[in-house]
Order: C-alpha cells, then structure tokens, then sequence
C-alpha cells in the first residue's frame, strides 16, 4: 500500500543529487542568530530552509507569506528579510506572545528604555511577598534562593512604570531564563527532573547571569535590526483562519504542523505558560488543550458533528489495522483520524487563501504506532491533490529515529518514517 501511494508522486530522497532541503530542517543551527536567540525554543525549521523555499516557489515579489502555525515566527523572519509581508496564527499564548516580540519594529528611544528598564529591574529587593503559580510542581521548580529572586524580579517588572513593549521584553527575557535555572529541562513530550553526575548548585549570581545575557542580546539585536518587520499575526487557531485572511490574497504558505506523535505542547511548555501568566489554573489548561490541532490525547477527541468522508479508503485501511493492535491507549485510532481531519481543514483553508500561482510547503514527520506506520506525508499529499493542488514533489528529508522495539516491529516499512517536505502548486 505505501508503496503504490508513494509512486503518485515525486519523492526525492536524500541520497538523491535532487535532495535540496536535507540538512535544513535542522533549527540550533539559527538559536545563536539575532532575535532566534531570545527564546531557545525547541520545534522550528531554519531561516534557510524557508528562504529557499520562497525563492523557488513565490511568484509575487510583493506578496504575502502565511504561517499557520506560527510557533516562533521563523518563517515570517525570513519571508520580511526578503521583503514580504507575513501573516500568523498561534493557538498557544505564549509561543504568540514570543512572536509578537519577535516581530515588530523597536525605536531608539524604545531601545534605550529598555536598556536602562533591563538594569533597574535586576536591582533586586528581597522584601516582597509573592505567589507562585497553581501548577502543581511550582514549588520544586527552583532552588529556594532562585525563586525568590526571579518572582522579585518579575515584580519589578511588573509594577515598573515601563512602556507595554519594553515591559514585554523585559517579561520575555526573564521567561526565557526560567528553563535554564529551574530543576526540569524539556524532553519526549513535556519536562524531566534534571539528573546531576555531580550536583549542581544554581545560585543567584548564575540567575541574575542568565537574565544578563537575555537582556543584553535582546538589547543589541534592537538596536542592530536591519529588517522592516510587516506581520499581522493572531492569538487563534489556523482552523478558523478564513475568518481573518481573504480567499486569493496569499502567495505563499509555509508550515511546520504538530506531527501526530502524541506530543501535548501544553505539557512541554508548562513552565513557560503556567510562569508567563498565560495560564492561571487546570481550567484555563483545558480549554487551551481543546483549542489545539489534535495530535495528541488531550484534545478534544469527539466525532460528533465531525464529517469523517474526507478519510481516504488507504488512510482508513491503515486506521482499521491500528485498531486491532494492542496499544498503550486505545483512544489513538480516533486521535489519528481527527488529526488528519483537522489538517485536511487546513489544506483547505491554505487553497482557499492562496492566489493563483501560488505554492505551500508542509514540513511534516510521519509516526508509527502497534508496527503500524503512518505516511502523514503521502496522505496529506493524496488530499491536496484531491481539492485541486498540484503536487509538485515531496522532499524527504530525515529518517526518524525509533526504539529499538519499534524498529523491529517497523523495520520493512522503515523508509516511511521520516521528515518531509510536501511541495504543492495551485
């Protein structure tokens, strides 16, 4: 079956001398680059990969560039660096939040606020009182002494007297330390308690360093800028997208969506969201979780009122096999097939927006569960054909590392667990 899905379309790999994007996926690559390194965040694609895609596919010089799924707003950096326009959306709050920062146009007179805001804030007194956040690690999130610095200096923040962009810095860079001083790092999908070979004391001095540094780069970035940022970016999921974008009025869209690997992004940025302010208690999370694509089992996992007829007879061949499997869940044959719904609701939305002429590239990895493999890639190129897009190629990219389990339960279908770039004309 995957076999003859495969050969409807181009599929270059990357052994292949046409294998262009290989390589490009890779994002630390870009997290020491102006304004990348305000936040260190963990899912993105190069700046690279989306100027390339740009320059060979975007027929309009004047044009716009959409992200639906916006994430750290890479993809509008690019596409301004090349003088387009950008347009976003970002269901989560705090990686719109990031965006926002990322994406404007800062003054002199900004810059020099925010430099002397910067210093003011790191100026801590101890005295104040303050809460914590209702998640329920919070308390074991920092050393004590750390703690009591970092919401002091969050207080300053707050309480200063300070414009709404320099005081949104300022909030930024002391988010982006929370990781790197807190007792967890990210890993699989949401946090893990760090594990010391020698332990480790994180001190005080080692906060105020880590806020230094934000500061310091968010400073010299501002001040060094030398694009004209044009983005209009919305705290909303793309599925509502035709709400705001005109049908026709985009000439090219580029997105990296959620893979269906289970992955709950509420949990991986838990700190971020919960410490931000983004969220203030388990409700708030809910109905975040409800909002988002459902790639994971904390959606909202309900056919009701759900068309299912847009399922391919491979794609629900592939779903029927998986329900006879012995899963760690078996709510993930319905997850799968809402997923897939929800991003043939954006392959739709994505025509529709597009002008004549005009191209979209998803950047998408494929996932296996019970042995049995997933081709995102083929299924979703099977459907943009199906409405009317011309496929021009699907690029693989990279191989997806599996456990050793998975591997021999995967192993004669292992070409299909990859990262891709699917290509489409309209």
């Amino acid at each position: 079956m995957y076999r003859e899905l495969e050969q409807k379309f181009k599929v270059i790999y990357p052994e292949s001398e046409n294998a262009t994007y290989s390589s490009l996926l890779n994002y630390s690559d870009d997290l020491n680059r102006p304004r990348q390194r305000w936040y260190r965040y963990k899912e993105g694609f190069s700046l690279e990969l989306v100027r390339k895609l740009i320059n060979e596919y975007n027929k309009n010089k004047n044009g716009t560039i959409m992200d639906p799924f916006l994430g750290s707003g890479s993809t509008i950096i690019a596409a301004n660096q090349l003088g387009l326009n950008g347009i976003g959306f970002e269901v989560n709050p705090f990686s719109y939040f990031l965006s926002k920062c990322k994406l404007r146009n800062y003054s002199a007179e900004i810059a020099l606020e925010f430099k002397n805001a910067s210093q003011e804030v790191l100026s801590v007194k101890y005295e104040r009182e303050y809460k914590l956040p209702a998640l329920s690690i919070s308390q074991n999130v920092f050393n004590s002494d750390v703690e009591n610095y970092l919401m002091n200096v969050k207080a300053n923040i707050l309480e200063g007297k300070y414009s709404d962009e320099v005081k949104n810095l300022l909030i930024l860079g002391w988010i982006s330390s929370i990781e790197p001083l807190s007792n967890y790092r990210k890993g699989g999908n949401g946090l893990k308690k760090r594990k010391y070979v020698k332990p480790r004391i994180i001190t005080v001095s080692d906060a105020r360093s880590e806020l230094l540094t934000f500061y310091t780069n968010i400073f010299d970035d501002i001040t060094s800028n030398d694009i004209t940022f044009k983005a209009q970016i919305f705290n909303d999921s793309c599925l509502n997208s035709r709400e705001y974008v005109e049908d026709g009025s985009v000439s090219g869209i580029i997105f990296s969506p959620p893979y269906a690997n289970c992955f709950d992004y509420t949990e991986i940025y838990k700190l971020e969201l919960w410490f931000g302010g983004f969220v203030n208690s388990y409700e708030d999370l809910r109905k975040l979780r409800k909002k988002s694509l459902r790639s994971h089992l904390n959606g909202e996992l309900s056919l009701e009122n759900v068309d299912t007829t847009k399922i391919s007879k491979s794609t629900q061949e592939l779903l029927d096999s998986l329900a006879t499997k012995k899963l760690w869940d078996k709510r993930i044959p319905l997850m799968l097939q809402l997923y897939y719904l929800d991003m043939f609701k954006v392959i739709d939305q994505s025509y529709a927006a597009l002008e004549d002429n005009g191209f979209c590239a998803i950047v998408v990895g494929n996932s296996s569960y019970g042995g049995v493999v997933f081709p995102t890639d083929l299924i979703l190129a099977e459907y943009a054909q199906k409405i009317g897009f011309k496929v021009d190629k699907i690029e693989v990219d990279r191989y997806i590392i599996t456990s050793s389990q998975q591997y021999e339960s995967t192993k004669e279908y292992g070409k299909y667990l990859r990262e891709s770039v699917v290509c489409l004309k309209k």
